[in-house]
């Protein structure tokens, strides 16, 4: 398996989009596969924030994770965000998404983000193991989350 930028990878934009929208797409009234594959492909930085990055092997795409500005429109003081993770339903419970996971950790410490946040719905725990912090648990979108931080760049003593 490797790891990349959608950016050096858009053949898999549209399955991502697909995916991302039947998993998310309650959540945004309105959003669509198309609106969902344009946020993508304003996502395909390489160097700055945003960027997506994409699991694949043998031309099929397992999975993806995306480094973004906002996540929530209800703490927009807060950023940078760790945000869309998913791996496809045929690839899961093989580390992938702890692989996409952990690239965007590193990418966030080499853009030297001091502090990156997510929220999640289900994996508290996965992100827990991950080296992530609970923040806060809250309710958006209807729904109970954990917001989490992460520390890319460990503070020196």
């Amino acid at each position: 398996m490797t790891i990349e930028y959608l950016a050096d990878r858009l053949e898999f934009l549209p399955r991502l989009a697909q995916w991302q929208h039947g998993e998310w797409g309650n959540l945004r009234p309105g959003d669509s596969v198309e609106a969902r594959a344009a946020r993508l492909q304003s996502w395909t930085n390489r160097d700055r924030i945003p960027l997506t990055v994409v699991a694949h092997a043998e031309g099929e795409v397992f999975g993806s994770a995306s480094l973004i500005v906002h996540d929530m429109e209800t703490r927009m003081e807060l950023s940078p965000w760790l945000a869309g993770v998913f791996v496809g339903p045929d690839h899961r419970r093989r580390g992938i998404g702890a692989e996409l996971v952990r690239r965007i950790m590193s990418e966030a410490a080499k853009l030297k983000v001091p502090l990156l946040y997510l929220y999640t719905v289900h994996s508290e725990a996965f992100y827990a193991k991950l080296g992530w912090t609970l923040l806060e648990h809250t309710v958006y979108r209807q729904q109970r989350v954990a917001m989490m931080t992460y520390e890319p760049i460990k503070p020196s003593l």
